[in-house]
């Protein structure tokens, strides 16, 4: 085994001090991003969020900047008393999720949470709410037996995603490093 001069040394160490400035460089920029700068994003819903309906809807829709991808795509909705009032799967129609709900939706604040995968494949998830006015006197049989609360928005993508991309910015640069050496 040759044991490498100490010129030929040089090399690699500055190009592991350009990776190392390169990774902090790409880490501090990160951190001031918003989360979805440059990814597809909730633009509108229905019922709007915070809205108020005088009757309960028949659906929710979540519109999206982008076609979403069917992997992970799931929203819950919770009625007054927390229970589920989603009936059935969530379908995409084009850049829209669409959520059927049960009959008879009750008077009172819900919940809807959501989430899906952004045409790019990040994650994307939220929670907001909607208020229904003048609602059915009491819920129907299936929204009873439907049990569940909304989803926790859970922990945001943005760290992971950044994590990801400085990973394969190391990656790509360790290859380097050894090409060279």
């Amino acid at each position: 085994m040759t044991v490498p001069s100490a010129a030929g040394a040089a090399p690699p160490r500055r190009a592991m001090t350009a990776l190392l400035g390169a990774a902090a460089s790409v880490l501090l920029l990160g951190i001031g991003a918003p989360p979805a700068a440059a990814h597809d994003g909730l633009v509108g819903s229905s019922p709007a969020a915070e809205g108020s309906l005088t009757t309960g809807p028949a659906t929710v829709e979540l519109e999206f900047s982008a076609e979403p991808l069917p992997l992970g795509t799931e929203v819950l909705v919770a009625g007054p008393d927390g229970r589920q009032v989603s009936g059935g799967p969530a379908e995409i129609r084009g850049t829209t999720v669409v959520q059927p709900l049960t009959d008879g939706l009750p008077a009172g604040a819900y919940t809807v949470g959501w989430r899906s995968t952004s045409s790019d494949g990040h994650p994307l998830s939220g929670t907001f709410g909607f208020t229904v006015t003048e609602g059915a006197t009491t819920p129907s049989s299936a929204a009873v037996e439907a049990a569940g609360a909304a989803p926790d928005a859970g922990f945001p993508a943005w760290p992971v995603a950044g994590a990801a991309l400085l990973a394969g910015v190391a990656v790509l640069a360790f290859r380097r490093v050894r090409r060279a050496a």
